[in-house]
């Protein structure tokens, strides 16, 4: 295509940006509205094929149907009979803004902090493809395929994701020839097979941010069982996340682009790999690496409330025995009436005084953490002060990780009704079992705060199966009936 070519009446083609076999890109300008645009032309030549015709069509009509400021824009779609192209055009609007490949070429290094909030950004635009109906799946997210511009500050800049050439919808997966395309070392296992799912660009997004942190396309990487390690000076937390991302197996990856972006935008790292199933509100915190779990979550002191209702039962045993004691003496005139009146009145308001003491100084027991940690060698069950950076954790019990023999989890139910072995109604049998999670180590049994609820404790759960690979085991332990009536000694 010839430079200042004008095409259906209207578009000035001003030069070639990209060439590949039956497509060219061109930059060209809109006539009518002066603005730059980008067209592709497919062309009927030698190399034709018609699945080149369908995913062309494919991205006409995606672009068609998407609005996002990160996305180009769709303008026209016409048929080409040019005297040496004969084919079909697609127009969409030019974003001036240098790809990643080109920025990392020319020497730019990316910062822990930079590749986060550049993931953060892409993950929104992925989030808002996937969830189209039907599902819009990029298949071909590399650097090349990413703009940036206007770097200001601490900010990245803006970005945009273009290039929706391998777009692919999720309806279209099923429709019974496989297309594949990508590019190799950013396309997961399954796009090979032509299975894609939305997943597939979390991969290919994870893989561009490796690139980014080390400067080296993903097919110079050494893989260990079909993960890629790499080296670079980030976090732990941010290494775990980039290594859920790039998991070789489709099922091992973060469920959504959604998820990937809660997981990614957890300020203290308190996730999982089951982030979708931690309920929002929970005051429970949740810390896992690869080597290493631990489970946080708060309480009152429960050694000091058992101490306090312990010295308050005896003070109230004391005093009535004290009450009793001037009861007697009275009425054996062994003191005067007017000192069992003094008597009997701080006798009589001391069970008082003494309940308020037991609730006021409940009220101001501090807060404790209770921690459950779970490393290489071993499993810990400890508490320290809550917010006291400076005490050391008083381990409550301790196993070694090998002894762990059981994971149960009981979801907790309600009896309106229990029935005796003659199958009679056994009164007052309305019992309530709360929901618990148990981890048996021999003959110790561990268990998380019993106040949590079923979501909470399912959770934490699946957490613990996935780390522990220990199956979790859903038991209905008997509950504990009341007492059933006399019955004359029958």
């Amino acid at each position: 295509m010839k430079i200042n070519t004008i095409l259906a009446a209207r578009y000035q083609i001003i030069e070639q940006l990209n060439y590949k076999i039956g497509r060219q890109t061109f930059l060209a300008r809109d006539l009518q509205s002066q603005d730059l645009v980008v067209i592709k032309i497919l062309c009927f030549d030698a190399d034709f094929k018609w699945d080149d015709h369908k995913l062309f069509e494919r991205e006409a009509s995606t672009l068609q149907h998407l609005y996002h400021p990160a996305i180009p824009k769709y303008i026209d779609y016409f048929d080409l009979d040019e005297p040496n192209c004969r084919g079909f055009a697609l127009v969409q609007t030019y974003i001036d803004a240098p790809s990643l490949e080109t920025v990392v070429k020319e020497g730019r290094k990316f910062s822990e902090a930079d590749v986060i909030e550049l993931a953060d950004r892409i993950l929104t635009v992925l989030a808002y493809l996937h969830e189209q109906i039907p599902a819009v799946i990029h298949r071909d997210i590399k650097p090349s395929n990413i703009l940036l511009d206007n770097r200001s500050g601490n900010s990245i800049g803006d970005i945009y994701l273009v290039d929706f050439g391998s777009v692919q919808t999720a309806a279209s997966t099923y429709e019974g020839t496989i297309t594949i395309v990508g590019t190799c070392g950013y396309m997961p296992l399954e796009q090979f097979s032509g299975q894609t799912t939305t997943a597939s660009d979390l991969y290919s997004l994870g893989m561009t941010i490796i690139y980014l942190l080390t400067g080296n396309h993903p097919s110079e990487l050494v893989t260990v069982n079909g993960q890629v390690k790499f080296t670079a000076e980030i976090s732990n937390r941010f290494r775990r996340w980039l290594e859920k991302m790039t998991q070789p197996y489709l099922e091992k990856r973060f469920d959504s682009a959604r998820l990937a972006q809660i997981a990614l935008r957890s300020e203290d790292g308190s996730y999982g790999d089951f982030v979708h199933l931690k309920p929002a509100n929970t005051k429970v915190q949740l810390y896992r690496d690869r080597d290493r779990l631990e489970i946080i979550w708060q309480d009152i002191d429960r050694e000091r409330v058992e101490r306090t209702d312990k010295i308050a039962k005896i003070s109230f045993y004391l005093i009535v025995s004290l009450f009793w004691l001037g009861f007697i003496s009275r009425y054996a005139s062994i003191i005067s009436y007017e000192i069992f009146l003094w008597w009997f009145g701080i006798c009589s308001s001391s069970p008082i005084l003494s309940i308020s003491a037991v609730v006021i100084v409940k009220h101001f027991i501090p807060k404790i953490n209770y921690k459950l940690v779970i490393n290489e060698g071993h499993i810990y069950y400890c508490k320290y002060q809550y917010q006291s950076q400076s005490q050391k954790p008083k381990i409550l019990y301790q196993h070694l990780r090998s002894q762990i023999e059981i994971l149960a989890y009981n979801p907790g139910y309600i009896f309106d009704k229990c029935l005796d072995s003659q199958g009679n109604v056994v009164q007052g049998s309305n019992i309530t079992v709360p929901p618990k999670l148990y981890l048996y180590c021999r003959d110790t049994e561990y268990h998380v705060l019993d106040s949590l609820s079923q979501a909470e404790f399912w959770w934490l759960g699946q957490e613990l199966s996935d780390f522990l690979n220990l199956e979790l085991q859903i038991i209905y332990p008997t509950p504990e009936l009341p007492a059933a009536p006399s019955c004359g000694g029958c």
